[in-house]
């Protein structure tokens, strides 16, 4: 029996042995690879460091160096990191697989997944798979950025993309392109600026801003078209077009083209051309041309010099073609028309003009010839007058 005893505690003491060396010996079967301080090579593999190790200090690649994660300084032709990269990369191409923390310099700079930091080519290509923290920066070439940009995008000549929402993009001649929401300034030259959804400001020299969402703050063209297919605050444009889809919530205006609401508008100006809206509510100003509201003013049609003023429905407050020299038509009329020929379905208030014409009147016409169709004398001259 004491025998048995002595062989079982001496199982459990040789068991316990084996299982403390076990996971003694464990952390050391498979030893991880330290980084490397310093890197040289002339195409992978012919390097000092083995492609499979990172690199935390310098690395040389005269021409192709290759490494997993790469910490400090960069430098060569063909700069490859696997992994992670962050610091400063200087190269012909920069390539990193996965994230970025730093600055790239090159021709052609890539960076997989996300990038925090800058990216600079002369000439040619910036690319970051994943979102970017920070500016993309080409003398000639294109800014990709796949999802959403805090930061921004410049460029002389080229395209900034950004796959997602973005906040800047700036261009001298070319392409700003965002393809969802832009919270921030596009401005370009010469060219297109477009954003997907929202816009806070497109400004473009001569070109087109386009929105396919709401703008916040404003379009600004020299000579171009501004649009925005839902509501804007203010679209200004030298010469070309304004667009809004649905309400003009500001100002509208242009020195010679059009401005065009699909909703309501507060404020149409155009020096020589055209102002539609679907209704208003504020005023229509025009030097020469045509101010239209498919329904209700709620305010003022003012032409300075000559044209026509048409507002489908009722009119509260005034049409005015100041010389007389034009037309002013409302489907009803609480306030005044003044213009050569004045033309309304019913008045209340009081027409000036040549011609003044009315079914229906409760008010004053003074004019050559004055018409109400209604009024027991429905002809008169010089004045016509039913209370």
């Amino acid at each position: 029996m004491k025998l048995n005893r002595l062989h079982l505690a001496g199982c459990v003491l040789v068991c316990l042995a084996l299982t403390a060396g076990a996971q003694t010996a464990k952390p050391a079967a498979k030893p991880a690879a330290d980084a490397g301080n310093f890197q040289l090579s002339l195409v992978t593999p012919v390097q000092i460091q083995n492609a499979d190790r990172a690199i935390n200090g310098l690395r040389i690649n005269i021409i192709y160096g290759q490494n997993t994660d790469v910490s400090g300084m960069d430098i060569g032709i063909v700069n490859h990191a696997t992994g992670a990269l962050s610091g400063l990369e200087i190269g012909i191409v920069n390539i990193v697989e996965g994230k970025s923390s730093a600055v790239q310099l090159g021709l052609i700079n890539g960076v997989g997944e996300d990038l925090s930091g800058v990216q600079t080519a002369p000439v040619g290509v910036n690319y970051v798979g994943g979102g970017c923290t920070g500016w993309q920066v080409v003398g000639a070439g294109v800014d990709v950025a796949m999802n959403k940009m805090d930061g921004g995008q410049a460029n002389i000549f080229g395209i900034n993309y950004v796959g997602g929402d973005g906040e800047n993009q700036l261009s001298a001649a070319g392409i700003n392109w965002i393809a969802e929401k832009q919270s921030g300034v596009q401005v370009v030259g010469a060219g297109l600026n477009y954003a997907g959804s929202d816009a806070d400001v497109q400004l473009t020299a001569a070109g087109i801003n386009l929105s396919l969402g709401a703008v916040g703050a404003g379009q600004l063209a020299a000579l171009g078209v501004n649009i925005a297919s839902e509501s804007v605050d203010n679209q200004i444009n030298a010469a070309g077009i304004n667009y809004a889809g649905d309400a003009s919530t500001g100002i509208q205006l242009s020195a010679l083209g059009a401005n065009w609401a699909g909703g309501k508008t507060e404020a149409q100006l155009v020096a020589a051309g055209l102002n539609v809206a679907d209704s208003v509510a504020g005023a229509q100003y025009d030097v020469a041309g045509i101010n239209f509201a498919n329904n209700d003013v709620n305010g003022a049609q003012w032409l300075a010099f000559a044209g026509i003023n048409i507002a489908g429905g009722k009119v509260d407050g005034a049409q005015c073609v100041l010389p007389l020299l034009g037309i002013n038509y409302a489907g009803e009329l609480n306030g005044a028309q003044w213009s050569a020929v004045n033309v309304a379905s019913k008045v209340k208030g009081f027409q000036f003009g040549v011609i003044n014409y009315c079914d229906e009147l409760d008010g004053l016409q003074i004019g050559v010839l004055n018409i109400a169709t209604q009024n027991s004398l429905p002809v008169m001259v010089v004045v016509n007058a039913n209370w």
